[in-house]
């Protein structure tokens, strides 16, 4: 029987993909992302999903279903990746305060049986609220922002109350996975 693996340690990720009602196996991919080649965000995040997917393969001992993403958000020419102190989080926090940026989702979801895959990259526009001081303060103070790509997660009520609007696809979004994929890429199966 074919088995579906989610690459991903993400809460985010699991959450969203546990609403299909569909079993799953959680096989974070583990891997090096800064040594991932790449020619632009929108094939890094594709790049780097398709890595993901294909170190869990390389582990797989029987027919599997690999579902694997990334996300980070992008900004005046800026990739903002996970922040590595809560300085940065507070830095990267004032830098979005009102501006528009892409939030960058790259998937990579491959079947072992047959060598199928899809691919690809979500990009979806946002506008933070201005944010005051004290709320950048107190949102890197309570909230784990070291986990997140550019310091903040809209899965959450509190994360999702610093953005103004969106335009583009909210699970991928939300949540780091287009769900709308994965359902379209599993309904391709018997699984589904």
């Amino acid at each position: 029987m074919t088995e579906i693996i989610l690459a991903s340690g993400s809460k985010q990720r699991q959450a969203i993909l546990a609403t299909l009602g569909i079993p799953f196996q959680i096989q974070p991919a583990d891997i090096d992302e800064q040594v991932v080649p790449f020619k632009d965000q929108y094939d890094k995040a594709q790049a780097i999903a398709l890595a993901k997917a294909q170190a869990v393969v390389a582990r797989c001992t029987t027919a599997s279903i690999v579902i694997a993403a990334d996300t980070f958000c992008y900004l005046q020419g800026r990739i903002l990746e996970k922040p590595k102190s809560l300085r940065e989080a507070e830095e990267m926090l004032r830098f979005q305060s009102g501006q528009e940026l892409e939030v960058l989702t790259g998937y990579a979801f491959l079947d072992t049986s047959n060598a199928r895959q899809m691919l690809g990259c979500e990009v979806v526009q946002m506008r933070m609220r201005e944010l005051s001081e004290a709320e950048i303060k107190y949102y890197v103070a309570t909230e784990p922002v070291l986990t997140w790509s550019a310091a903040f997660s809209p899965a959450y009520d509190t994360g999702m109350a610093l953005i103004a609007h969106i335009n583009g696809n909210f699970t991928a979004f939300s949540h780091g996975l287009p769900l709308d994929k994965v359902r379209t890429f599993l309904q391709q199966t018997t699984l589904f």
